[in-house]
């Protein structure tokens, strides 16, 4: 059945209440992705990916539920089923939407989606059964800023913690045109420019003293109140520790940054809404060892290993989620798939990262490998995961010059050097001269 679009003239939370007809307490988190299909056209590929609350029986999408496109269009989204996420948990799904979509011209557009309702268990905001799901995508199109598509996030949102385990996440957010992103903490929506009902951050108080938890003294060394923060240049989010157990839902903006003449323009962002599942354990999160990030040339081969290990002695497995999986050369790592390995304090596990750098690979922002390290508890239940990011900078070769002639009397030199290896890197060239003499003794020969 071809798709149908839609002229849209009402707010787009009042169509989706007056037309869905299920009582849908099923959506977990979310997020939305614009891809440019050509820089030479104005068509997206946007895709709304959701994770799903399985035990409802409730599917994504329906008669009645729709994709706002920020122009002044929308479309339905057909009633989609649900994939199970096991390695999720229990009661996980997922389900995605995609559709291409083409602007009539250049603008900014907020691309937006809501639905009925999110799951029963959240307990940092108010009545979720009656709360809208909703997450927002922004897209600049402007001529001057060049060629652009949302980051792509590699990491599921969706993620299980301990009380009293400090918790850590991290989206393995990259961008495809090497634009920066910042990361930044929002309250979740349930509307355009609307907040869920008292939304509270998962670390206040109330969520230790109702668990019977002292606050001044719930973080992970029980030394000091709880934080919750989220690292603004690598997107690490750290909760230490959480006290209640529940559902909390959380979101965040991953913002996209380009330098234009000298100056950062913001070019849009991704909203993504997720949840953290707290459950009573006695499990001991287990520790990453990562080597110090790097400024490598074009042409190096980068060649290290990642370890860690459990305090509680059990397997773990170390995951890696970069774009440099997918580039050409591409990274690898071995062994690939990841496995579960033996682990101690003593024992450490470990994955090896290799990446044949070159020229194409040279640009302005460090590439980032996220990686995770997740173990298998024998005795205590819930696994506990940990990330860490190693960046690397590419930068160009410096050029190597031949030969050198003098000219004393004319006080000129000439100086040449071979082509550059890296032609399709650089477009220009400098060349300085130092005016000024260098005080300089030459050692004396004996």
């Amino acid at each position: 059945m071809p798709m149908r679009f839609y002229r849209c003239f009402l707010p787009i939370v009042f169509l989706l209440v007056c037309g869905s007809t299920a009582f849908a307490t099923h959506l977990r988190a979310g997020e939305i992705i614009a891809t440019r299909k050509s820089c030479t056209a104005l068509t997206f590929i946007i895709t709304v990916t959701v994770y799903i609350d399985t035990e409802s029986g409730v599917h994504f999408g329906g008669p009645g539920e729709y994709l706002n496109f920020g122009d002044s269009t929308f479309v339905e989204v057909p009633d989609t089923p649900t994939t199970p996420r096991p390695d999720l948990g229990q009661n996980m799904g997922m389900a995605q939407f995609t559709i291409e979509h083409t602007y009539s011209g250049y603008g900014r557009y907020l691309i937006r989606y809501a639905e009925p309702f999110r799951n029963g268990d959240v307990v940092n905001l108010d009545n979720p059964l009656a709360t809208l799901f909703y997450i927002e995508t922004v897209i600049e199109l402007d001529p001057l800023l060049g060629c652009d598509s949302s980051p792509k996030l590699l990491v599921p949102p969706i993620d299980k913690a301990c009380v009293g385990a400090a918790w850590y996440h991290n989206p393995g957010a990259y961008d495809t045109d090497g634009d920066s992103l910042s990361y930044e903490m929002i309250e979740p929506k349930m509307g355009k420019g609307v907040n869920v009902g008292n939304y509270r951050d998962p670390n206040t108080r109330e969520f230790y003293t109702r668990g019977g938890i002292d606050f001044n003294t719930a973080n992970e060394l029980h030394n000091g109140q709880p934080t919750f923060s989220i690292n603004s240049t690598t997107g690490t989010i750290i909760w230490d520790a959480p006290g209640m157990q529940g559902e909390y839902n959380i979101a965040f903006l991953i913002k996209e940054w380009r330098k234009v003449k000298g100056a950062w323009v913001l070019l849009g962002y991704v909203e993504r809404d997720m949840q953290i599942i707290v459950e009573d354990c006695m499990n001991k999160r287990p520790e990453l060892q990562l080597p110090a990030d790097v400024c490598v040339e074009a042409g190096t081969l980068i060649d290290e290993d990642f370890f860690g290990y459990d305090p509680d002695s059990d397997s773990v497995i170390i995951n890696v989620y970069s774009e440099t999986l997918g580039l050409n050369p591409r990274a690898v790592i071995i062994p690939s798939p990841a496995r579960y390995q033996a682990s101690s304090p003593s024992n450490l596990a470990s994955i090896h990262f290799q990446w044949q750098t070159d020229c194409k690979h040279v640009r302005d922002q460090a590439y980032n490998v996220t990686v995770k390290i997740t173990d298998k508890p024998v005795r205590h239940g819930t696994p506990l995961v940990q990330f860490k990011t190693w960046r690397i900078t590419v930068v160009g070769p410096p050029p190597e010059w031949n030969s050198l002639q003098q000219d004393l009397s004319a006080r000129s030199a000439t100086v040449t050097w071979d082509n550059y290896v890296c032609s399709g890197v650089a477009t220009s060239m400098q060349v300085w001269r130092k005016i000024d003499g260098v005080p300089f003794t030459p050692p004396r020969i004996v």
